[in-house]
């Protein structure tokens, strides 16, 4: 799209009054905040080129030292996405609680949906609030293959002190198979080696979850 193909359509900042700022698309949240493009690419070009060469969670765990380097984006720009990407953070970290219900049961009820056998990673700071939560295994329609590392990889990454297992059953058994409590126990071995605290495993069901580790019931 060029330049002027571009700034025929409404503006972001004239959507946003209208319909509200919910109704912006990623690139239309990103042009809002960039506000100017460079000689090369007006600010929907360099916003579009963003979301197309990186996810949100990317972007908003990129150092501004990092973002800066990125064609198009220079200090400036970068100082004003970590700084966007941080507020997000603080209000949305002061929404939750520590091992927050309310957000367990989003992110259960979503699982259970499934019709796919998903295992859920959800990882949490030192003081149990929410840090990023990733699907690290989809698997048939009665059993996941993961590999601990990829469990704990993403733990390291985000660096994250705790974590909760969840992974839903499509047959809407709610107790463990033998090889759920042997997956959960060698997790558990791995982990408290490692000095990470595994919450809970969490089986999921239709309206309910139910834990392996420590039997836990949540509904939902």
């Amino acid at each position: 799209m060029g330049r002027d193909e571009g700034l025929k359509k409404i503006l972001p900042r004239e959507k946003a009054l209208l319909s509200g700022i919910r109704s912006l698309s990623d690139d239309e949240i990103l042009a809002l905040i960039l506000s100017t493009g460079t000689r090369r690419k007006n600010v929907f070009e360099l916003s579009r080129s963003l979301t197309e060469n990186f996810k949100l969670d990317e972007l908003a765990e990129m150092p501004i030292k990092a973002l800066a380097k990125v064609e198009g984006i220079g200090l400036a720009k970068a100082l004003r996405l970590s700084a966007s990407f941080e507020l997000g953070r603080r209000v949305y970290h002061k929404e939750l609680q520590p091992f927050d219900r309310k957000h367990l049961s989003a992110i259960f009820y979503n699982l259970s949906q499934e019709k796919k056998e998903n295992l859920v990673l959800i990882m949490y700071d030192g003081a149990g609030f929410h840090i990023k939560t990733e699907v690290i295994g989809v698997g048939s329609l009665n059993s996941v293959m993961i590999h601990p590392r990829e469990i704990f990889e993403p733990i390291f990454k985000n660096s994250a002190s705790q974590f909760i297992l969840a992974h839903n059953h499509v047959d809407g058994r709610d107790e463990p198979s033998k090889e759920d409590i042997r997956f959960t126990k060698n997790i558990k071995d791995i982990a408290d080696r490692l000095g990470i605290n595994f919450v809970e495993s969490f089986i999921v069901v239709k309206n309910k979850a139910v834990g392996i580790l420590n039997g836990l019931v949540m509904e939902f």
